[in-house]
């Protein structure tokens, strides 16, 4: 049966993704190298929610061709991930991917996207060790302050409420980022502007010449309010999100929480409240965002009046 890979690096926008033949993949899931899948511990490497280059999720569609790949895996470099179990991973297959390239679906109108993807391989594995480090640092004390804040400073905004969007994959990968920042599961995939008629055309900034919608403009039309002044205050009523941009690639949203932190998820993986170097964040604008270098807006979200689609 055949296998599809999926190249994961997009938040907002579906990732690209190119299927093997029976022969091809055969071939591929013997170069995947890697061994016994366990529980994750503190000591597992974390999985990298991180914006941009995620690594490459491969799933085996129908019957299994190699029963020992689980029927779908995530590669991220020096580990695999499948469900809560994790194992260490022989390095190097970013480089079946380049070798593939040219059956990438999902690239057509980005320029110059080889390249783009090369910067944000290196980037990550750059950042690999940095994001494990603080990660491990900072995680497990300050998420209990996410899900319980002793001090709420924003009664209004909702939880983090990761194991909601982390624990079933059907969930995590069927809602991105638009969806988490809006509070909002269609597992569809939202897309700023789709439910009225108003989809985003446009990713080459914040704001975009006439005739073409950009992420801001698709939300608005959603029912989104736009915040420019927000400051990164709390609101009310509804919850405060803010929108990013990597030009010409991609957008992303953030949401802040009850303690007046933020969190966010990255397309089709699990929603955290660290940035890409594994540091909380108190301010998007001051956070590592990656190549969403482009500081959009805040928004007010107002539940009940809204669509998402």
């Amino acid at each position: 049966m055949p296998v599809k890979i999926t190249l994961d690096i997009f938040s907002g926008r579906p990732n690209p993704e190119f299927t093997l033949d029976d022969a091809a993949a055969r071939n591929f899931l013997k170069r995947l190298s890697f061994g016994a899948l366990k529980k994750q511990t503190e000591k597992t490497n974390p999985f990298p929610a991180v914006l941009g280059y995620r690594g490459i999720i491969i799933e085996q569609e129908g019957k299994l061709l190699n029963k020992d790949v689980p029927q779908t895996l995530h590669y991220a470099h020096d580990t695999v991930y499948s469900g809560d179990l994790s194992a260490r991973a022989e390095t190097g297959m970013e480089s079946f991917i380049f070798d593939n390239f040219k059956s990438l679906r999902g690239v057509k109108g980005l320029p110059d996207f080889r390249g783009k993807l090369e910067k944000l391989i290196k980037q990550y594995l750059d950042k690999r060790q940095i994001y494990i480090d603080n990660y491990r640092k900072w995680y497990p004390g300050i998420l209990e302050d996410f899900l319980r804040p002793l001090k709420p400073v924003c009664p209004c905004a909702p939880s983090a409420d990761l194991a909601a969007w982390n624990s079933n994959p059907s969930v995590t990968g069927s809602n991105n980022c638009y969806n988490y920042g809006t509070n909002y599961r269609t597992d569809t995939f939202a897309q700023p502007g789709k439910a009225t008629g108003q989809q985003e055309n446009d990713l080459s900034a914040c704001n975009v010449p006439v005739g073409s919608i950009s992420a801001k403009m698709g939300a608005i039309s959603d029912g989104l309010i736009d915040k420019p002044n927000q400051d990164n205050k709390c609101i009310s009523p509804g919850h405060l999100v803010a929108l990013v941009v990597s030009p010409n690639f991609d957008y992303h949203w953030f949401r802040k929480g009850p303690n007046g932190k933020w969190s966010h998820k990255m397309g089709n993986t699990p929603a955290t409240i660290l940035d890409n170097s594994g540091n909380p964040i108190p301010d998007p604008r001051t956070a590592d965002r990656g190549s969403y270098v482009d500081f959009c807006t805040f928004m007010q979200v107002i539940h009940g009046h809204f669509k998402v689609k």
